[in-house]
């Protein structure tokens, strides 16, 4: 056992703190903490201030203090979003090109970080900050060393094996895995939002900036919420899946987020029309059917207890935010929010008997509710339309914030998840290109405050053979072409991809239903060379590539 491990142990073991590291970056006279929230498989508008009519008031109450991004970047994935999230990179860069499986035999996709790579714990672990991780981590394991404090992390804690929001055996704390306690037994979400709590308090008592990494399960599946959350939302959703788009496409016009467009021209024609579902038994419970078809009680039961699961996750936030104004620190603490891809319309537990919500159950809520959860664009998780990218992105920093600035909606640039490891240093005064070249984004700062409108620089995608390239107004996008086969599985029929590239003009069409390649090949030919010089720099290679001799199958 080497002395670190030993001094770690010690520690762990009867409650002491470890301080933050010594400081060797010169940082402002007061710097802010930082609160960085990252949700899972959480659609464009489910929440509230995005049109949503899932009761989310705290991330509300965020937006009114902060500022909301219409246009702003995920991963299309779990995975790779967690690598770039936390490296300031693209994930092939990281080691995350796919999964935490190895894909091929190339780094980009070894399925987890590198070595070599910093995190934004080592980052601000340099300025003096003390370094917390709650919840999911998902880019390395034990056996390759890439867990949490492997990456700079001071304190880690996440439940360990597969999620299950009632049911957790072990856990992973500051560096040891153990059996969960009694108190950790609890439904998933309220624990790490308790954890969270906990080490904010520690934090402040030792009178040192923090960094939080307070990434949520929710509201990946399973299906699993409290009774009393579920029956906020049961029997709401029997209005149909048609009728509830519509209601959330007119609130993301009447707060300004994106244009209104007619609903019709986004839905997914896989789903099927709400009237031709059998309604059921109102309300009497779940009644699954070996063919996968449920009738309408049974789909409302499944998006009121998905609507549960944010409703949870929404009052944890809640905690974490009234404990900082408890101990004076809301003020000067920057609180960003944002989820890891689209909504996700994979057919887990199409098939399951248990009752959704229930600790026996294991049962994602499906295309359909998936398809309401992106309103107003197309796809899904895993794809790289604007369904899968897309993210609500929240910035809160109340001391620093102009007031004319809270609870406005910043519509004129795009972030992207390689932008918060620079606006995190930027906040600190010590970012500015020069200093930190590895790094593939930029501040958001000035765009917050209002000071810069626009980020006219090029960003882009692969994963699982879906290419795709944002530059100003302008995206290039590749559906890999066998991706009908994930469909088929997931219970759904899709036709395979006709044409290879399509070109749309984000600020006219970000519904993506105008195909303009064929009126702009020359544009598509500009963007596919810029694309190309992007995958060969960072290892993206061509699917085909990758998957030779891999064991995954797609």
């Amino acid at each position: 056992m080497n002395i670190s491990f030993q001094i770690l142990l010690f520690a762990v073991l009867f409650g002491i703190t470890a301080p933050g590291r010594k400081s060797t970056v010169k940082t402002v006279v007061n710097p802010p903490n930082i609160i960085l929230i990252l949700s899972d498989d959480i659609g464009y508008s489910d929440i509230g201030c995005y049109g949503g009519e899932i009761q989310t008031p705290n991330l509300d109450y965020l937006a009114s203090e902060g500022v909301r991004f219409s246009q702003f970047y995920n991963g299309a994935r779990c995975c790779p979003t967690r690598a770039s999230l936390l490296t300031g990179l693209y994930p092939h860069q990281a080691g995350v090109g796919f999964m935490t499986g190895a894909l091929g035999n190339t780094v980009a996709y070894q399925g987890h970080l590198k070595k070599e790579v910093k995190t934004v714990a080592d980052y601000l672990g340099e300025a003096g900050y003390i370094t917390i991780h709650v919840g999911k981590w998902h880019v390395g394991n034990r056996s390759n060393q890439t867990l949490p404090l492997d990456k700079g992390f001071d304190r880690s804690w996440s439940r360990e094996g597969k999620v299950n929001y009632w049911n957790t055996s072990r856990v992973y704390e500051n560096g040891i895995s153990r059996p969960a306690k009694p108190g950790e037994r609890r439904y998933l979400t309220d624990v790490q939002g308790d954890k969270a709590v906990e080490w904010v308090e520690e934090a402040v008592k030792q009178k040192t900036p923090f960094f939080m990494y307070m990434a949520f399960n929710a509201a990946h599946w399973p299906l699993h919420a409290k009774d009393q959350d579920i029956k906020k939302y049961r029997g709401s959703y029997m209005a149909g899946w048609e009728k509830i788009r519509s209601k959330r496409i007119d609130r993301l016009e009447a707060i300004g987020m994106i244009e209104k467009i007619d609903p019709g021209l986004t839905r997914d024609p896989s789903v099927p029309t709400w009237h031709s579902i059998a309604p059921g038994n109102k309300y009497d419970g779940y009644h699954a059917v070996t063919s996968g078809q449920h009738d309408q009680d049974d789909w409302d039961l499944k998006m009121s207890v998905y609507a549960a699961q944010i409703d949870c996750m929404d009052q944890n936030i809640g905690k974490i935010v009234a404990k900082l104004k408890a101990l004076e620190q809301y003020e000067n603490t920057i609180i960003m929010y944002l989820q890891d891809n689209g909504a996700c319309a994979e057919g887990i537990g199409k098939n399951d008997p248990e009752k959704p919500g229930t600790p026996g159950s294991y049962i994602a809520y499906g295309l359909p509710w998936a398809n309401l959860s992106n309103t107003p664009f197309k796809m899904y998780k895993h794809f790289v339309h604007e369904g899968g990218i897309s993210t609500p992105f929240i910035f809160s920093w109340p001391s620093q914030l102009p007031a004319g600035k809270k609870g406005t909606i910043h519509k004129a640039s795009y972030g992207h998840l390689i932008d918060i490891i620079p606006t995190c240093l930027d906040a600190l005064g010590v970012y500015d290109r020069k200093s930190y070249p590895s790094l593939e984004g930029k501040s958001l700062l000035p765009a917050i405050k209002g000071e810069e409108s626009r980020h006219d620089r090029a960003i882009f995608w692969e994963h699982e053979g879906n290419r795709a390239i944002r530059k100003e107004d302008w995206k290039l996008l590749s559906r890999y072409k066998n991706d009908y086969r994930y469909f088929k599985a997931w219970g759904w029929e899709k036709e395979p991809r006709e044409k290879e590239w399509e070109l749309y003009n984000m600020k006219k069409d970000r519904w993506e239903l105008n195909d303009l390649s064929s009126e702009y090949p020359k544009v598509v030919k500009e963007l596919k060379n810029e694309y190309h010089q992007w995958y060969r720099k960072v290892g993206a290679i061509p699917r085909e590539q990758v998957i030779k001799g891999s064991k995954h199958k797609f």
